[in-house]
């Protein structure tokens, strides 16, 4: 029987497993700015202009193009759930992984000195501070994990409110209102360190990045078939445009002249949410234009387990390994990154056996409570 290959073409790319390949995708390409982030900011700590100046274009966008992600994922049903499933749900996806690995980074912190700067852990008593932070969601063993903290507390605001934005320009609209609250709220009180309470006072400036991805979603921006020289034209548009944008954004900032979402530091308040936008859209074009590949599809599923996994990087190997380059190689541009790219590059290798390991035989305590393991039972049902 013939096909119809104008129909075939105009469907949008979902996976036999029901995935659709550009969020997957667009996923793994944000982890992978995560990992090189992270050692990238061990090298500029070290003094290195080359590596500041790639810190600050990463942390420009790369975090708001998470909660963006996650607004573009989220199910509109869910936020009709009554609420005790809900909260099960939520607690089983998100809570369960980040108390896991909270509690595995704090071991290892018995056993080996790291890089903990929020809390010193020479002493009981630093512990103990360390366990009431994790404890209110600012997870000292295992920084990376902050953002799970924070989405916690954006996927709770938007079951509170996303029932009643129900159309594309009541989204928009809470959108720019919560922004704009959030964002002068954060300048005009420093909640880290001081009252911190699962991040949600920068839970109300990164919904609006949320809101737009569920608007996305909405609209069914980008899940439609394109030509991919048009998807890589416009991805260099973008590209272009946070290149041209995100060093002028000059502050208020915090600690770093650099945005960091985690410190509630913005800078401009319309240079921000610019080039945050221009380069979320940067990595879902470049992510659209990869098509379904299987190895991009496979690790950003499991995003989830690779951000966990970065708090043993963070804390353990990105310091040695930048020491050891600063003190071997010069510091231009081409050393940096590729010093970076390669680091970035065998630290996500060395994730993939522990991605199959906890897909196997745990996969209820990594983001997949739905999911019957050998050791524990599934911990909800698959229905919403």
């Amino acid at each position: 029987m013939a096909v119809n290959n104008t129909e075939v073409t105009m469907r949008p790319q979902i996976s036999t497993s029901k995935r659709i390949p550009l969020l997957d995708v667009a996923r793994f390409f944000g982890i992978i700015l995560v990992y090189y982030g992270h050692i990238i900011e061990r090298i500029m700590y070290l003094e290195n202009p080359v590596a500041t100046a790639q810190y600050k274009f990463i942390y420009s966008f790369h975090m708001p193009f998470f909660f963006l992600l996650a607004g573009f994922t989220i199910a509109p049903e869910k936020t009709l759930l009554p609420l005790g499933r809900y909260v099960k749900r939520l607690a089983a996806s998100r809570l369960v992984p980040y108390f896991v690995f909270t509690a595995v980074l704090a071991v290892l912190s018995l056993l080996f000195a790291g890089h903990f700067v929020v809390v010193d852990l020479t002493t009981a008593d630093g512990y103990l501070k360390g366990i009431v932070a994790s404890l209110l969601g600012f997870p000292v063993f295992n920084i990376p994990l902050w953002f799970m903290a924070c989405l916690v507390s954006v996927e709770i605001l938007h079951y509170a409110v996303g029932r009643f934005l129900d159309s594309t320009l009541k989204l928009a609209g809470a959108a720019i209102l919560f922004y704009v609250g959030g964002y002068y709220l954060t300048l005009k009180i420093q909640f880290f360190p001081g009252p911190n309470f699962w991040l949600l006072h920068e839970a109300l400036v990164v919904y609006a990045f949320y809101l737009v991805g569920v608007v996305m979603r909405r609209e069914s921006i980008l899940l439609g078939a394109h030509s991919r020289w048009r998807l890589l034209l416009a991805s260099a548009v973008c590209l272009l445009i946070v290149v041209f944008t995100y060093d002028l954004n000059t502050g208020p900032f915090r600690l770093f002249q650099a945005v960091v979402i985690v410190l509630s530091g913005h800078g401009n308040v319309l240079l921000f949410p610019l080039t945050a936008l221009v380069g979320s859209l940067l990595l879902l074009l470049l992510a659209k234009s990869a098509g379904a590949n299987r190895f991009l599809m496979f690790m950003g599923e499991n995003a989830l387990i690779l951000f966990c996994l970065n708090g043993v990087f963070y804390h353990y190997f990105n310091g040695p390994y930048a020491e050891w380059f600063a003190a071997n190689f010069p510091g231009h541009w081409m050393a940096v990154t590729a010093a970076g790219a390669a680091f970035t590059a065998v630290s996500l290798a060395c994730c993939i056996p522990f991605i199959l390991l906890f897909n196997r035989v745990v996969p209820q305590l990594v983001g997949k409570p739905a999911r019957q393991g050998p050791l524990l039972p599934r911990l909800i049902s698959g229905r919403l």
